[in-house]
């Protein structure tokens, strides 16, 4: 047995021929609280899956301290969320029926796994905020209620050890600070707990040790203070990207604009008296809590919602519903977001996933030209990708696709390019030269920026424009529209 909680000693993890971990020597030590802060992968998420024996080592020996087991060390992560959404989505479409009656599996039932309710268990939901939603499904809470029931399912267990995968990811303002409360209640607590982060920003100030990961090592210590130091967001930065000219449009006509514009699902108001019009000298933040519509009003841009039909939403001079086809609608809309990377296909290359943003496709189904095949390679290497322009997509760690993802999105300079959360999966590095990226496609092009975010900090320097989503009499969000310069 190990004096240290956890001792992993000369430790070989590869995925095929490729290792992830290599003559890895790592201790948790007893009573002790770690972060382990590194980029995307650095290893991070190999390693917790070590420890928890989600994954088995190549060579090397794992140790446990008297008492613990790999089953009795809890594991939360921003892929458990995803499959806790997925499980229920891939059984069941009633959500998207007007007669919609089966609920899918509850709050309730997803903590407690086929077990009867403890004396405890009322206590612990009251304690992460989540008493009033345990007979909700899951499907129809927000990232952040989702977020906490996974905490709630891990703790009711009775963890040894806690593992926490970078848990600000996706939440609101709201939900990050309800959440820096509770990870400051675990790391207050007797239960170790190992945070694992891209951002020396989300580590709690009671973290005994910080542990810098790069390439598969630990290669140094530090405390909190001098990770935030060491590490504090850097300069915007991105190499010279091969934007293209677009479409010049008259300053004074707007790219789209929607009058009086309402949704509703199964007579559930979503948005009420939506205002909004976007000139083509503006870049827009879109802003709101997690479940306030934000997807919704996207959908109705580009082609997703088909709620847009009868309403006034008019898009580059034609009202929706004036004959445009789909794949027309399309062809103006560049479009990253989460569900892209969740429904991506598999046994893909990295280029060909590029390359399909040309046609608009969610496969590589037409074979691109060579100028076309030559752009691929010129946003591969200005977004320092090129290296993997032929692995398989989903060998690449949830910040690499989503940086793939990106640069589809962007490699047909289209009129307006929608990121919906594109910092989501981004170490500070990646963030930097994404924000950069996008600041110089709004300066040199003529694609305009619909930028979602619950974070302040990522936003682009281009952003001109908010669109606040915000509470509305009798119901839904509606929006509050400020043209201002933010700098």
């Amino acid at each position: 047995m190990s004096e240290s909680l956890v001792q992993l000693d000369n430790i070989r993890f590869a995925y095929r021929l490729d290792p992830i971990l290599d003559d890895f020597d790592w201790q948790w030590p007893p009573h002790k609280h770690i972060a382990v802060l590194g980029g995307n992968g650095c290893g991070k998420t190999t390693l917790a899956k070590l420890i928890t024996d989600q994954l088995r080592p190549n060579r090397g020996e794992r140790h446990y301290a008297d008492g613990i087991a790999p089953g009795d060390i809890a594991h939360i992560s921003f892929d458990q969320h995803r499959e806790l959404m997925e499980h229920d989505r891939r059984f069941d479409d009633s959500e998207n029926r007007a007669d919609a009656f089966d609920i899918g599996t509850r709050v309730r039932d997803a903590i407690l796994q086929g077990h009867p309710a403890s004396a405890g268990f009322d206590a612990l939901c009251e304690r992460l905020g989540i008493a009033h939603i345990l007979d909700r499904g899951i499907r129809f809470i927000s990232t952040g209620e989702s977020r906490k029931t996974l905490l709630a399912r891990a703790l009711y267990s009775s963890p040894k050890a806690l593992i926490i995968d970078n848990p600000l990811e996706g939440l609101d303002a709201k939900a990050q600070r309800e959440m820096r409360r509770l990870l400051d209640e675990l790391v207050a607590s007797p239960t170790p707990v190992l945070l694992l982060t891209k951002s020396a920003a989300d580590i709690p100030d009671a973290i005994d040790d910080v542990q810098i990961m790069e390439k598969g090592r630990i290669s140094d210590h530090c405390s909190v203070q001098q990770a935030r130091e060491r590490f504090a967001p850097r300069a915007h930065f991105s190499k010279p990207l091969p934007v293209q000219p677009g479409i010049d449009w008259p300053a004074d006509q707007p790219l789209f604009a929607l009058e009086n514009v309402e949704v509703s699902f199964r007579g559930t108001p979503v948005l009420r008296d939506i205002n909004w019009r976007l000139m083509p000298d503006q870049h827009c933040w879109i802003s709101g809590p997690n479940g306030a519509g934000k997807s919704t009003l996207l959908g109705l841009l580009c082609g997703e919602n088909d709620k847009a039909y009868g309403q006034h939403v008019e898009l580059f001079g034609r009202r929706r519903g004036s004959g445009e086809s789909i794949w027309e609608i399309k062809s103006w809309f560049g479009l990253l977001n989460t569900s892209m990377q969740l429904n991506s296909l598999k046994r893909v290359k990295a280029m060909d996933v590029i390359a399909s943003g040309f046609f608009d496709s969610v496969g590589l189904y037409e074979d691109p030209s060579p100028a076309q095949q030559q752009l691929v390679l010129q946003w591969l290497d200005a977004l320092e990708l090129l290296p993997l322009r032929e692995q398989r997509f989903e060998r690449l760690s949830f910040g690499q696709q989503r940086m793939i993802l990106l640069a589809r999105a962007m490699v047909k300079s289209p009129r307006v390019l929608i990121l919906d959360e594109p910092c989501i999966g981004l170490d500070e590095e990646q963030k930097a030269r994404l924000l950069g990226a996008v600041d110089q496609i709004a300066a040199q092009g003529q694609t305009r920026m619909l930028f979602v975010s619950h974070r302040e900090d990522e936003i682009p320097d281009c952003i001109n424009q908010q669109l606040r989503l915000v509470p509305a009499d009798g119901g839904g969000y509606t929006a509050e529209v400020v043209n201002a310069p933010r700098r």
